[in-house]
């Protein structure tokens, strides 16, 4: 039987932008990998296993102890038994992640070989880049333009403007008016983004634009389109393109994620109302996305998950529209979690699944707070109600991640 070796390294993009097998991520990063780096539990099987840099901090006992069966943590290739046959699965690929993985891969599957990611090279590089999302992109235009009728519930913004050096970046505003986003080739989960709400936000006079234009060699500006509602649709590549699902997920204001939706989110605009109008322009966005996917022939360069960030927004007709593809994340991601999650998860329960940083109150303090609130309760092995920590809740982090159900 073959088990899977999960690593969480949601800083593969910005490893890539480094190139180095060395590369190490910025203080608070690397406390956020290890502070949540058993939440690939959220995927796995019991067959599988789970790198982890210590086991303290680490447990999956409370997990557990609910009835659930939970994969292995190890901390290194020794632990792993004697004839085991392992996938890997580590959050994104990078030469980096490449690098830490090598001593497992005297496990590997006789099938590894196959895999477009059994060696590292630079095609990978600009393959998990945006531009494979704007690629994507020009293909849905393409699609939404041949055929309007079809996918009425759609609208698909021009493609963004690429900037490859400081003179097209200090023109910038004779080519587009603000509210506008420049971002990175490499970048993750709202990160490598510069808003330019007006036209003080000059991105030619950010230190921070210029030098990620020299370290990354370009840069894209996008308008900024009213937001209603974030939504990714989840798929899994492997020979061909399976439709795992869509997600709905919440961002902060600077567009960093925060956590997904339980069952229909919550939403103030009255277009989020109208639940037919939303169901059916999800099914336009996923046939769409799955057909340029197909155009592009993703599944013989790429194998594994798939996330296509979208978004609701209000169109300048005051119509609600659905934008089937604002970039693509060629690796695990917080939405993919959370499909898997509904599956521990009663079917009538609502709510939401959050990570944070926590400075005020305790990581510890605020689970004990929880639950005491809002007691777990379940039926079947399933969560109908209630606080659930999930990671380590008894051990101290900077950290966290739970899941709270009305």
């Amino acid at each position: 039987m073959i088990s899977k070796l999960y690593v969480f390294n949601p800083t593969n993009e910005m490893a890539i932008a480094n190139g180095q097998v060395s590369y190490m991520p910025p203080a608070h990063l690397r406390r956020f990998e290890n502070d949540l780096a058993a939440l690939p539990w959220m995927f796995a099987e019991k067959r599988d296993f789970i790198l982890v840099g210590q086991r303290s901090g680490n447990s999956l006992k409370h997990l557990v102890d609910l009835g659930w069966e939970m994969p292995t943590i190890v901390t290194s290739p020794e632990e792993i038994p004697s004839g085991t046959k392992l996938e890997f699965s580590p959050w994104g690929w990078s030469p980096a992640i490449y690098n830490k993985l090598k001593p497992f891969f005297r496990y590997a599957t006789a099938q590894w070989q196959e895999h477009p990611f059994s060696q590292w090279d630079n095609r990978l590089s600009h393959l998990l880049s945006r531009e494979t999302g704007y690629r994507l992109l020009n293909e849905i235009r393409v699609l939404w333009q041949r055929f309007p009728k079809h996918y009425d519930l759609l609208e698909v913004p021009s493609p963004p403007i690429t900037i490859n050096n400081y003179e097209q970046l200090s023109h910038l505003f004779e080519k587009i008016t603000p509210p506008a986003v420049v971002k990175t080739p490499w970048s993750a989960s709202g990160r490598g983004l510069f808003r330019i709400r007006n036209y003080e936000d000059d991105p030619s006079q950010s230190d921070w634009v210029r030098g990620m234009l020299k370290r990354q060699g370009k840069v894209y500006i996008e308008k900024m389109l009213p937001r209603i509602q974030d939504v990714s649709f989840q798929f899994i590549i492997k020979n061909n393109i399976q439709y795992q699902g869509h997600n709905f997920f919440y961002t902060d204001v600077s567009g960093q994620f925060e956590g997904c939706a339980v069952g229909y989110p919550v939403n103030p605009s009255p277009h989020f109302r109208d639940t037919s109008k939303v169901r059916e322009a999800l099914l336009q966005g996923r046939d769409i996305v799955q057909e340029a996917l197909e155009r592009i022939g993703i599944e013989t360069l790429y194998w594994g998950p798939a996330g296509i960030d979208a978004l609701f927004f209000e169109n300048a007709k005051k119509e609600m529209k659905l934008h089937p593809c604002l970039e693509i994340n060629l690796r695990y991601n917080m939405g993919l979690a959370n499909i898997c999650l509904q599956k521990r998860i009663h079917s009538t329960a609502r709510g939401k699944w959050k990570t944070a940083l926590f400075k005020q109150e305790s990581w510890t303090d605020f689970c004990k707070r929880k639950k005491r609130e809002n007691p777990l309760k379940m039926e079947d092995k399933k969560i109908k109600k209630g606080f659930l920590p999930l990671i380590d809740a008894d051990t101290e982090k900077l950290f966290g991640a739970w899941l709270e159900l009305e």
